[in-house]
């Protein structure tokens, strides 16, 4: 395995959620590196780096430097404009135009939200509908994305509420996306009475808008030259450039859902990554509990099955995508995450291990003899980086 090094920044402590970077040899001692951390984008944080020869024999090159700020700069015009796009939290924003528009109404939308519900609808289709952003009431019924928490199992949407809005959500199919003239459109599906209330769908691309939008700051790093950078974005979307130094690369380790408990490790794998986007949901991220009517605490989180509107309870506490778009990937982990373990490893078997969706995949799940992990990537590629998650073969589940 080749040798590999990550930086330590501030940044890291948010990455450990998610997925963390480990430490290894130095790259390059020519190379240096300038890092611009962005707040409140889509409500989350984002870090810029880029490794260049910024001092050269211990004379600063201001041009590089100059050109760093010039470039840090443009990713924010860029990052700003995409959240006042695709953000909820924007009453004006592509989204919520959308979002507030009636059943059946077609809605004049920018180019990139266009771009990110192409995606949407790309994905929705090769997961069998596992991803569906289009779960929005459901997901304030139980507290998330604005909702209000509930303190208890009485405070949980009805059966016959999350029955109307699974219809609703059912419906993302049937959106219709146009280009005319240069313009771009997205025709709502009718809406759906639940309750006595006739709902509109609503959507929310907070997710693969994240990926997208690491999609185009590679991009745009590329445009300008830069060849060894990472971009990451809330612990959700990485986007790798090389590593400054040829024979070398990061380091990733995937981070254990359960790493509160006593005596959990910090990953439960780690592998060498370059030149790669990077995408990972886990439940361990936006949860709280609720104890049940026989005293077992239960967890709810952020991540919703759509064909039962509820937080997903399939045993897959997380899951990491690497290659390929990285808007593609986030949509990919939040349909793993909702799948279930068996369905999931079909999928992955099927859909990513080979073909235009060709993926280097691991989640972790729980089940009655402990805690696991699955992943195509070929044995000798990664490191299990503990005793108390066991790696285990397709055969092992069927």
């Amino acid at each position: 395995m080749k040798k590999s090094f990550a930086l330590v920044t501030a940044f890291i402590i948010s990455l450990i959620s998610a997925f963390a970077l480990l430490s290894g040899c130095a790259f390059d001692a020519e190379y240096g590196y300038r890092s611009k951390t962005y707040y409140g984008v889509m409500n989350s944080l984002a870090e810029l780096t880029v490794y260049d020869t910024f001092t050269v024999n211990g004379v600063a090159d201001n041009e590089k430097a100059d050109k760093f700020i010039m470039v840090a700069d443009e990713t924010e015009t860029l990052l700003r404009g995409l959240d006042s796009s695709l953000s909820t939290a924007y009453e004006n924003s592509d989204i919520s135009r959308f979002n507030a528009a009636e059943g059946g109404t077609e809605v004049e939308i920018g180019e990139d939200a266009y771009n990110v519900l192409s995606v949407a609808m790309e994905i929705y289709r090769l997961t069998d509908g596992y991803y569906n952003p289009a779960v929005y009431y459901s997901v304030r019924a139980y507290g998330f994305n604005g909702g209000t928490e509930p303190k208890d199992f009485s405070e949980l949407p009805s059966d016959d509420v999350l029955s109307g809005y699974t219809q609703l959500s059912s419906k993302f199919s049937e959106l219709v996306l146009s280009n005319r003239d240069g313009k771009y459109y997205a025709l709502k599906p009718e809406s759906v009475t639940v309750g006595g209330e006739v709902l509109p769908m609503r959507l929310d691309l907070g997710g693969v808008g994240k990926g997208y939008a690491a999609d185009k700051v590679e991009q745009l790093l590329e445009d300008n030259g830069y060849k060894y950078f990472k971009f990451n974005f809330a612990s959700s979307s990485v986007s790798f450039g090389r590593f400054p130094s040829e024979e070398e690369t990061f380091r990733l380790g995937l981070s254990n859902p359960r790493k509160e408990e006593e005596g959990a490790p910090i990953t439960y794998m780690s592998l060498d990554v370059c030149d790669a986007s990077v995408s990972s949901s886990a439940d361990d991220v936006n949860f709280y509990t609720l104890t049940d009517a026989n005293g077992e605490e239960r967890r709810f989180c952020h991540i919703f099955n759509p064909f039962t509107g509820r937080p997903i309870d399939s045993g897959i506490m997380s899951a990491t995508v690497i290659g390929g778009k990285a808007a593609e990937n986030d949509a990919l982990t939040t349909a793993i995450m909702a799948m279930g373990v068996d369905k999931a490893i079909s999928f992955i078997d099927e859909k990513l291990t080979e073909g235009p969706f060709e993926r280097r995949v691991a989640f972790s799940f729980a089940d009655d003899s402990g805690y696991k992990f699955y992943t195509n990537i070929p044995e000798g590629e990664y490191i299990a980086d503990s005793e108390n998650f066991t790696p285990i073969k397709n055969s092992a589940l069927r």
